[in-house]
């Protein structure tokens, strides 16, 4: 998603930048696809730039921003990661005692390109909201703008999250219990039903989920805290995310 976003970015004129630094031949192959300037230091990936675009699994989040805030970065710090209202309170004072203001953000559909349904749920400074909307005008991502406090579009997100991930989880639970009791047939031919059709592709489903367990599983971690601190019960979320960790094979 990050690669694609800035290859958007990149299309339309802007110079960006990536850190090479512990990052992989898969994601320098994918940079170098998106036309995006790689550097191997972190002053050099902020020098001169107006804003920072934190998009990535959100176990890194608040690592990103710590280094990102250690440069000195005084421009604007658009974080857009699937992170619960406590960690994104600890990287907004992470980047904001060095200067810089953040603007919450939050990505919503598939990676873009012209023809998806791409959203940028934006939140925070109207001005700063305001830069960010510019920042993807022409792009295939359309910025939305949720609200003035930061929080919200990650709660927007989040939320959203929680339906569309986590009735593929419960899909795959459901299948479990299915197995479990040789009845698995009966269930993938409910699949036919509005609203069922995950059932009707239960193995590509868990063949899907043991791809992306490794980034799914801390962001329904992160929707467990946001659900604790709206007074909301996290314990399915909690079982949810164990199902994602559960061994394949």
């Amino acid at each position: 998603m990050g690669a694609r976003v800035g290859g958007e970015l990149a299309a339309a004129g802007h110079e960006v930048r990536w850190l090479t630094t512990g990052r992989s031949e898969a994601t320098a192959a994918r940079a170098s696809t998106e036309g995006l300037t790689a550097v191997d230091d972190p002053a050099a990936l902020v020098d001169g730039a107006d804003v920072v675009l934190s998009l990535l699994p959100p176990q890194a989040a608040l690592d990103v921003a710590t280094l990102v805030a250690a440069t000195g970065f005084t421009g604007t710090y658009v974080d857009a990661n699937p992170v619960a209202p406590a960690t994104l309170g600890q990287v907004r004072a992470a980047v904001e005692a060095a200067g810089a203001t953040l603007v919450d953000a939050a990505v919503v559909g598939p990676p873009p390109r012209q023809g998806r349904r791409t959203h940028l749920y934006l939140a925070g400074d109207a001005d700063r909201v305001a830069q960010v909307e510019r920042l993807v005008t022409g792009t295939a991502v359309s910025a939305v703008v949720v609200g003035t406090e930061v929080g919200q579009a990650s709660a927007a997100k989040q939320a959203y999250a929680l339906y569309n991930k986590g009735r593929m989880v419960l899909a795959a639970l459901a299948d479990r219990l299915a197995a479990a009791h040789g009845v698995r047939q009966a269930l993938a031919a409910e699949g036919d039903r509005p609203g069922a059709e995950l059932l009707a592709e239960l193995d590509d489903l868990h063949d899907g989920l043991a791809e992306v367990g490794w980034r799914w599983g801390p962001e329904f971690d992160e929707l467990a805290l946001s659900l604790a601190a709206a007074g909301l019960d996290p314990t399915v979320v909690e079982g949810l995310a164990a199902e994602l960790r559960r061994p394949t094979g």
